[in-house]
């Protein structure tokens, strides 16, 4: 839902308001022309306070308003990281101006961002907001901190974060930390239950005979047709900004005292910039609209849900109406119609209302997750020195935002959050970016769980895991481009193969030729035990079943070493072993890989063995990874050893491993959706190099994605997400 803000600007010295126009400091501006991506539909608020008298201070705090919003406007990415490298850079900006002038200007700043119907505000030094809801009065920050760093004193400041869902009706009001005697009882009157006129109103008689600079915003979700308002919100655009300031020291339009309401201007409701004037309504014809014009103008913005509620109650009142009333032309009713009417209506009404109290603690719910990332974010800001802190922050606000997306899938403002926290742990660990495209897109539904390269004669075959079935595509040797446009299916879910019936696919694997199997196949193995080949040179499939497959409890992946073929059972907690030259039976007394310890298959999710010696990687889903030696059975490295050799963000939820080359060029590739990584590692257990893959829309994919491979020479990556195949190089 879309927001309109109705902003009113308020200058009051000695309680006279001043008639000024725009006022130094504060700002209530939409998107301009042609804003960075993510910033179109945002709406900026700004309050800003300098030390000093204010005609000493008026230009300089026009400057730092202007140079803020065009920083703001011109950042990518989530509204809090554009928010506050804006603020940062101001921050920068107000320090080298003291640092050339002899008398220091310090800052009390509170900016918010208005993004469709959620409000994010950030305050340096002694900012002062207070937030108006139906329920009461909210104050931020709640309390001043022990210590405050204004804007301008230091390189360091301290930034505050919230973060709140707005409904129409709430008003915002930002004003000069002077006031904070100010109590949420009193200013109830200008922020709860109450339109913008009223509230400015009844903010002029609070004032009394103070001084002070003031923003006051109500938020609403329609403008009524009877209010004659100029006004912007989120999809109009900026004006021009004026060619000129005003000379500091200028003097001031006539005003008087605040007291005498028959005389005394009131700010006009408007951004201080020329705005959009409503369709078929009549422009003001002053700027400064007198206390009278309140009352022929005063509505709420509860009154639109009042108007549906009505026209509601009379189509029900017209539908009885309608079934009750009968003339002589027209035969009676049945009883039975207006009862059905009557026990229906009750059992709708019930049901609306109990959908808006799920939704309602839904948003509440989400809100407070999002406060909660807002904090650690900036938690992460403050302790940037400390590399292992803010690492803890970032990790934490990956964890909330995957917590978000089972209640709120694809909510942008949380990606955005969770792109920042990535970005971040980049940096921190040494991420490389891979750039991908989207390689073949299957029809939405389908969800590709596997995929594997045919390493000769070029192919590429992946598993839709929805409608259990094998495809293969046609390539050329390096896989780059398809040679036929759609892929032929190679094994489904019923299919019959000789005397065998293919049951449920779970997994596919290139297999080289072989003393018993010649040509080279792509595997796939179900977990009643049948393993079938398809073998794309002459297009035939062949099927058997595995010895000792009843024995299976809950397979979960396999891998082949010489002419052995393996699988990974996490029911049996077994890796069993089969030999192709036997037929793929079991050897009595080998049945499976022994190890010298507790090996934990149960919760082990992938593995892979090394083609030269037959070396063992396991992989489990609680992020843990070990190495074996497949002689002795025992471990040669695990996750403590990675993080001795470069893996400074360990492995949040692995589900894939694989080994990839021979000799100097191996390398163990782990796909962590958990952290949106793949991690390269050597086979000594050392941190090669770790890589994030990005889509056209810089939308995260490792994130989503269920399994890859990998071509060396040059590297590529292809990634199977949901219902595509991707194509990742570098950049």
């Amino acid at each position: 839902m879309d927001l309109l803000a109705i902003t009113a600007q308020l200058s009051v010295v000695n309680g006279t308001i001043l008639d000024e126009g725009p006022v130094s400091g504060l700002l209530a501006q939409p998107a301009p022309p042609k804003p960075a991506r993510g910033r179109e539909r945002d709406f900026l608020f700004i309050h800003l306070t300098l030390s000093g008298p204010s005609d000493e201070t008026d230009e300089l705090n026009h400057e730092l308003v202007d140079d803020l919003t065009r920083r703001f406007f011109a950042a990518s990415g989530s509204v809090t990281s554009a928010l506050r490298r804006a603020v940062i850079e101001t921050n920068d900006q107000l320090l080298r101006h003291n640092i050339s002038v002899k008398t220091p200007r310090e800052g009390a700043l509170s900016c918010a961002v208005l993004h469709n119907d959620e409000l994010y505000t950030l305050q340096v030094g002694e900012g002062l907001t207070f937030l108006g809801h139906n329920f009461g009065v909210e104050r931020m920050p709640a309390r001043l901190p022990q210590q405050i760093t204004p804007l301008g004193r230091t390189a360091g400041i301290d930034i505050r974060f919230a973060y709140h869902r707005l409904q129409p009706g709430d008003m915002m009001l930002m004003c000069e930390p002077r006031l904070t005697r100010l109590t949420g009882d009193e200013l109830a009157p200008v922020l709860v239950d109450t339109e913008i006129e009223s509230g400015l109103e009844s903010l002029i008689t609070i004032l009394a005979t103070d001084s002070a600079r003031l923003l006051l915003v109500e938020f609403a979700d329609e403008l009524p047709s009877t209010l004659p308002l100029t006004f912007q919100h989120s999809k109009q655009s900026a004006p021009k900004p004026a060619t000129t300031k005003p000379p500091s020291g200028q003097a001031k339009n006539k005003s008087e005292p605040a007291g005498q309401k028959t005389a005394s201007p009131v700010p006009s409701r408007h951004v201080p910039v020329t705005g959009q004037q409503v369709e078929g309504m009549t422009p003001p014809e002053t700027a400064n609209d007198g206390p009278a014009d309140f009352e022929t103008s005063a509505r709420r913005v509860a009154s639109s849900s009042a108007r549906r509620l009505s026209r509601f109650t009379g189509w029900l009142a017209e539908i009885l109406t309608r079934l009750t009333k009968k003339s002589d032309d027209e035969p009676a009713i049945h009883w039975a119609i207006p009862a059905t009417v009557a026990l229906i209506v009750p059992l709708i009404v019930g049901a609306i209302i109990t959908s808006v109290y799920l939704q309602r603690d839904t948003v509440a719910e989400v809100a407070a997750i999002k406060q909660q990332m807002m904090d650690e974010l900036s938690a992460a800001d403050n302790v940037a020195g400390n590399t292992g802190e803010a690492q803890s922050h970032y990790l934490k606000v990956i964890a909330l935002a995957a917590k978000v997306e089972e209640m709120r899938p694809e909510d942008q403002e949380v990606a955005n959050m969770r792109s920042e926290a990535f970005s971040a742990l980049d940096q921190i660990d040494g991420v490389s970016r891979l750039s991908a495209v989207s390689y073949f897109s299957y029809a939405p539904g389908a969800n590709l769980t596997r995929i594997t390269l045919r390493r000769s004669g070029g192919g590429i075959a992946v598993l839709d895991q929805v409608q259990n079935r094998v495809l293969f595509h046609q390539t050329d040797d390096t896989f780059e481009d398809l040679t036929t446009e759609e892929p032929i299916t190679i094994g489904f879910g019923g299919q019959v193969v000789g005397a065998n019936t293919i049951g449920r696919i779970f997994d596919i694997l290139w297999m080289a030729g072989s003393a018993s199997e010649t040509r080279d196949s792509i595997g796939m193995v179900d977990t009643s035990g049948g393993l079938f080949h398809f073998y794309p040179n002459l297009a035939d499939t062949s099927g058997v079943i595995l010895g000792n497959s009843s024995a299976w409890i809950n397979p979960v992946s396999m891998a082949t070493y010489l002419d052995r073929l393996y699988v990974l059972d996490s029911g049996a907690k077994q890796i069993w072993k089969y030999y192709t030259s036997t037929g793929y039976t079991q050897l009595a007394g080998d049945e499976a890989i022994s190890f010298s310890d507790e090996a934990d298959l149960d919760l082990a999710v992938d593995f892979d063995l090394y083609a030269e010696d037959g070396s063992l990687i396991v992989l489990y889903g609680d992020g843990r990874i070990r190495y074996y030696d497949t002689r002795s059975g025992r471990v040669q490295w695990d996750q403590s050893t990675l993080a001795q050799n470069g893996l400074a963000t360990p492995l949040i939820a692995p589900s894939r491993v694989k080994i990839v080359g021979t000799g100097l060029n191996a390398s163990i590739y782990v796909l962590d959706p958990g952290s949106g990584r793949l991690v390269q590692l050597s086979r000594g257990g050392t941190v090669l190099t770790q890589y994030r893959i990005m889509d056209d829309a810089g939308n995260d994919i490792l994130t989503r994605a269920s399994d890859f491979d990998v071509v060396d020479s040059p590297m590529r990556v292809f990634v199977v997400a949901n219902e595509r195949i991707y194509l990742a190089e570098r950049n």
